[in-house]
């Protein structure tokens, strides 16, 4: 299992093999076709989206931020981040459709769960998060909502799991 080392250059090449696994497992999973992500697309920032997918029947293109949660399995939480290195991040300045979360499991299974980008930043008003924490790589001071697990089982849309 990978597990972060809160080193950004040591831990993206784990979100990128992520951001593939899910967008791998939309295509088979969900009948969406991917388009792209934001390191190939033109005219997009990464931090932006991670993945552009279209709906194949509707045809309508979703932008989505893949975020994988490799903690709860010890804690029971998810975690948001909102600020890392002293500015706003990740759901502060994503332009994403919708989050999705591949969430480690204290049972051993990877589950994955999506939902509106929206609809969290609703949660995040409403104050569902039990409360804030402060962490990340060395001198980040990344700051993350933490949801528990029931309160996204509950508000996020379950897809399946994946190895």
């Amino acid at each position: 299992m990978n597990k972060p080392n809160y080193d950004f250059n040591k831990d993206l090449p784990i979100a990128k093999k992520t951001e593939m696994q899910i967008a791998n497992f939309l295509v088979e999973n969900q009948d969406m076709t991917l388009i792209g992500t934001s390191d190939t697309l033109k005219n997009v920032n990464r931090s932006d989206f991670d993945v552009r997918m279209k709906f194949n029947k509707s045809q309508k293109i979703v932008d989505i931020e893949i975020k994988e949660d490799f903690s709860c399995a010890r804690t029971g939480n998810i975690g948001v981040e909102c600020e890392s290195w002293g500015r706003p991040s990740v759901i502060a300045v994503s332009k994403a459709d919708f989050y999705l979360y591949k969430v480690h499991t204290s049972d051993g299974k990877k589950s994955v769960y999506i939902i509106q980008t929206s609809k969290l930043k609703e949660m995040i008003a409403n104050e569902l998060y039990h409360r804030v924490v402060v962490g990340g790589d060395p001198g980040s001071y990344s700051k993350n909502y933490l949801f528990r697990l029931d309160v996204v089982k509950n508000n996020f849309k379950f897809l399946g799991y994946v190895d």
